[in-house]
């Protein structure tokens, strides 16, 4: 089966979770259930790559974005199909993979630099010129951006050119032949508002023996409960600020691990004593360390938005993988509310009230998150390891790859020269 199919997939930049599981683990994953032939372009410019891309049979970006792209993606789209040795050949269906709604990109989001383009909270499109404060319940400003002016990590923030790149962004996504998303939610949003052709819900996927099953020796009888995530979950996680401190009164059993961004009024709410602050780590070591912090309960907050309502449930499959793996209480809102069943698989909470009397449940029930921790662990290994979720990738790759070879008809041209082939490469450098 492998010999007849080839994907084509460009991997540039440092590997993160991002590269893993949209890029690293299908095509892997894809290779080695015997799918498929995999070539992969890591930026070094390789002579051989515009050769491979033009003899496979899809073309896989994962988050693409600019002119550069676009131009690509047209130059694609353009070709005829020819012969060569008695086989008709054709250009590469493109696939175009996104895992996030980077039209509602969060302010607290550092990347909101590159690619906020709407306000907060109202989500209106902003205008060049304009920026906007963000500001707490006592109405005092604690963060902000200001066009042409604010800057991270030597991007300035730009309303025009960031609403520029989405209209590029969303063409690229309507040229493609088809698009791969990690939620239902986005996949709507994708062929309802963008105007995709094709999308295809393909689940990030855990590869349970790249789960290193190495635990820490446990040095006190605490109940280690997870919190992890950056800047832009503080939106998620304050609002549960005095919950919080009223289970820190209720248990002082309790161990906070906090694995990513460190919030001041942690300190505020809950004793210093009760708090472990875990930095973040490489990609390469993330899931080793995440092993390491024995963690008994996996808090996801979640709260509703169109950012974060596109999001995929990985923090819920991540915690239920380990030998002994973890029980998740989530908010009640998608990606979570669609695939947890409340009580059986995990838990789900609507309100700071809700999330004290379930988290207190879980702290006092060892058995009880045993017993749900375990639901979790079968239902992730049932539904989202490559077994289960490959061959469907697979058939979206075939059909959408059938669909471009009709559309495109039988060769009517000569066949090409090698040198003719090397001139379409240096086209879609």
């Amino acid at each position: 089966m492998a010999s007849n199919f080839y994907v084509w997939t460009l991997n540039l930049g440092k590997r993160t979770a991002c590269s893993y599981y949209r890029i690293e683990v299908p095509m892997t994953q894809l290779a080695a259930l015997d799918y498929a032939n995999i070539f992969e372009e890591n930026g070094e410019q390789r002579k051989d790559s515009n050769i491979a891309l033009m003899y496979s049979d899809v073309a896989h970006f994962y988050a693409a974005g600019g002119e550069p792209f676009l131009h690509k993606f047209q130059t694609l789209r353009k070709i005829k199909p020819a012969v060569r040795e008695g086989n008709d050949i054709y250009p590469p269906a493109i696939i175009y993979d996104v895992d996030d709604n980077n039209d509602f990109v969060h302010p607290f989001n550092t990347v909101f630099a590159k690619l906020g383009v709407r306000g907060y909270p109202d989500a209106r499109f902003l205008k060049p010129g304009e920026g906007l404060e963000i500001i707490d319940s006592t109405g005092k400003q604690i963060g902000g951006w200001v066009d042409g002016e604010t800057f991270y990590e030597n991007v300035t923030f730009d309303v025009a050119r960031n609403l520029h790149q989405m209209k590029v962004r969303h063409e690229l996504i309507r040229t493609a032949h088809g698009v791969t998303v990690t939620s239902p939610t986005l996949a709507r949003y994708m062929r309802d508002v963008v105007g995709a052709r094709d999308v295809y819900v393909f689940p990030n996927t855990i590869v349970p023996e790249h789960f290193e099953n190495i635990r820490a020796v446990r040095t006190d009888d605490s109940v280690r409960i997870l919190w992890q995530g950056g800047m832009s979950h503080w939106i998620d996680w304050y609002p549960l600020r005095d919950a919080l401190k009223t289970v820190a009164q209720k248990y002082p059993n309790v161990k906070f691990v906090i694995f990513g961004e460190w919030f001041n009024w942690i300190h505020e709410n809950i004793p210093d004593t009760m708090v472990e602050h875990h930095p973040w780590v490489g990609y390469d070591a993330y899931k080793l360390k995440r092993g390491l912090l024995n963690i008994d309960i996996n808090l996801c907050p979640l709260i509703k938005n169109a950012f974060n309502v596109c999001k995929s449930g990985i923090k819920m499959y991540e915690a239920s993988i380990w030998e002994e793996p973890e029980v998740t209480l989530a908010e009640r809102t998608p990606p979570y509310s669609e695939e947890i069943v409340d009580g059986e698989n995990g838990f789900l909470y609507g309100t700071p009230a809700e999330f004290v009397e379930k988290l207190s449940a879980l702290i006092e029930g060892a058995p009880l998150r045993k017993r749900v921790a375990t639901a979790a662990k079968k239902w992730v290994l049932d539904n989202r390891t490559p077994k289960a979720t490959i061959p469907g990738l697979f058939d979206f790759y075939t059909e959408v790859r059938a669909k471009q070879r009709r559309e495109l008809g039988r060769p009517i041209i000569k066949k090409p020269t090698l040198d003719q082939i090397k001139k379409v490469g240096v086209a879609l450098r």
